[in-house]
């Protein structure tokens, strides 16, 4: 099992299993208990532990970030051996209570369903050998762990055996179009998002060309006819005092005119997401919008004692928080980020922080980090600072800090 990326979407199917199969099993033990049936007892209690377990591994982000790249390979291994080992207690336990053989494998066909989810979950995220273990793993450990508890007990072994088997070669043949079917979806989707990035690129490329058409035709004229008219003023300074006022006069209202579209060309750069829906709206715009583009869940938290930020400062904010959730949905391999915004010690503080798999800060700054000089940079011009904090398979938290009060 070979993949660092989880698949979007794929944790949360998981998750909605092993929750209604765990309810499922506390139901069978509450039953149980207000109204046991002598004659049909039931065993929940192992899968209610194994199932239990594996909710609190799928459920907890800490036991991700530890594991890491083998997070997911564990928890699809508990889940294929749970309902094996759930239904060779439950015969087990039938025929200590007298049951007849036909009876105690009654239930026999439950695993077949129960085993039909990890097979779809493995042939979602790994390539068809990773099926072909889990068809060849699941056969060998049923066969081992149901046939001796019925071989002594006059019961056909060659009939079961073969519809263990059999089940196995079904499992491989369903998985082999399930791989299929999700190749071309993984492969429609890289599609997508490589044109996607195509118009982002082109995108900010047109405009950057604006910007720097209306720079050139506003703010470098105005100060290349200011720096003319002063020229002149220097050249008619000692014979002409009145006339290099008026030329000084003239310069300086050239001056106004100039940063007056300078302020018009940098107020276009600002957010318009900011101008629209606030810091607070627009920093859970950007959550949603990650979480559609990428299927990584965004939890945005905006304390309530952040208080009024200048424009300036909000747009630092987003800038920064935009382009750390680009790199989370680029490079992350994550299931969850949070964005937390607050204010902390006289600072305000953004951290940025995603179970992925992390990188070497240390180390070579990888493709795409590229990013994290242009938030360092963009965090000094409004006089605060940014710290990366990352390990390989320990995820990374993005902060920055800045004293608006100084």
């Amino acid at each position: 099992m070979r993949s660092s990326t989880i698949e979007p979407g794929l944790l949360r199917v998981f998750r909605w299993y092993v929750a209604i199969r765990l309810g499922l099993l506390l139901l069978v033990l509450w039953t149980n208990q207000e109204n046991a049936d002598p004659t049909n007892p039931r065993f929940p209690e192992p899968g209610i532990v194994m199932f239990g377990i594996l909710l609190l591994l799928l459920i907890s982000p800490q036991v991700q970030r530890v594991l890491g790249r083998t997070f997911l390979p564990v928890t699809l291994v508990i889940a294929s051996i749970a309902p094996i080992v759930e239904s060779a207690v439950n015969i087990e336990g039938r025929l200590a209570a007298g049951m007849s053989v036909n009876d105690a494998l009654a239930d026999f066909w439950m695993p077949f369903f129960l085993l039909f989810v990890p097979l779809l979950l493995i042939a979602w995220q790994y390539r068809y050998r990773s099926v072909l273990v889990f068809a060849v793993l699941t056969t060998l450990l049923d066969l081992a762990v149901t046939i001796p508890l019925v071989e002594t007990r006059n019961t056909d072994v060659a009939a079961l055996s073969a519809l263990i088997v059999a089940r196995g070669l079904l499992f491989a043949f369903v998985g082999l179009f399930v791989v299929k079917l999700m190749g071309a979806q993984k492969a429609a989707r890289r599609s997508l998002a490589s044109h996607s990035a195509t118009l982002e690129h082109l995108a900010t490329s047109r405009e950057r060309n604006r910007l720097a058409r209306e720079l050139h035709d506003t703010l470098a004229h105005s100060l290349s006819g200011i720096a003319v008219q002063l020229e002149a003023v220097k050249s008619v300074w000692d014979d002409d005092p009145d006339q290099a006022q008026a030329m000084v006069t003239q310069a300086l209202e050239s001056a106004r005119g100039g940063l007056g579209e300078a302020r018009r060309a940098i107020q276009a750069l600002r957010a318009s997401a900011l101008e629209e829906l606030g810091l607070r709206a627009a920093l859970e715009q950007l959550g949603e919008i990650t979480h559609e583009r990428t299927g990584i869940a965004v939890d945005v938290a905006y304390a309530d004692n952040v208080g009024e930020l200048g424009p300036e400062l909000e747009n630092a904010v987003y800038r920064i928080a935009d382009e750390s959730l680009t790199n989370v949905g680029r490079h992350s391999s994550a299931e969850l980020t949070t964005v937390e915004l607050r204010r902390w010690g006289g600072k305000i503080r953004l951290q940025v922080t995603d179970n992925g798999s992390g990188f070497d800060v240390d180390g070579a700054v990888p493709d795409g980090h590229i990013g994290i000089k242009g938030m360092t940079e963009r965090a000094e011009m409004v006089g605060g600072s940014l710290a990366v904090a990352s390990r390989p398979g320990e995820g990374t938290t993005v902060t920055f800090e800045v004293s608006p009060w100084k």
